[in-house]
């Protein structure tokens, strides 16, 4: 029951973050949390179980943004290895560079987390309007790396 009203109302959670962070950018790193656990599901050999029962802005896309989407099939190049592989060392990259620079400013580092959450929640609510609505989960970093850890694991 409880996790049934989660996954309806979960988003709630995504929106709370984005308000909150927005007025004291140091709670922007709790965005760690949707981060990792990810990356703790599927060392746990869970696959992509946070991604389809816990992630706030999964939820978000599936019961906000999907009733906007065209429900058009996604581009087999979205859900390519090499592209998903692209889009984990283009984020990564940006991500690490950023609290490099912002190291001993927790409102720095706050801001990288919000950044990146904000404008992926952006590109996510675009392209999952134009074709299925979760879309973006087809690519994100953290559902990437948990499937490639998973892969990793059952070898």
């Amino acid at each position: 029951m409880l996790k049934s009203i989660y996954k309806k109302y979960g988003f709630f959670i995504l929106i709370a973050y984005l308000i909150a962070a927005y007025f004291y950018m140091p709670l922007g790193m709790i965005a760690i949390i949707c981060m990792m656990a990810p990356i703790i599901f599927a060392l746990m050999g869970k696959k992509r179980y946070w991604c389809g029962n816990f992630c706030p802005r999964g939820i978000f896309f599936q019961n906000v943004t999907g009733r906007f989407s065209r429900r058009k099939p996604i581009p087999k190049f979205l859900k390519s290895v090499g592209f998903r592989i692209f889009i984990v060392c283009f984020i990564m990259g940006n991500f690490g560079l950023g609290v490099y620079m912002n190291w001993g400013s927790p409102a720095g580092i706050g801001m990288v987390f919000y950044r990146i959450i904000i404008i992926t929640t952006i590109v996510g609510i675009i392209i999952n309007t134009i074709y299925m609505p979760r879309t973006w989960c087809a690519f994100c970093p953290m559902g990437s790396i948990s499937a490639y850890i998973t892969y990793k694991k059952s070898k």
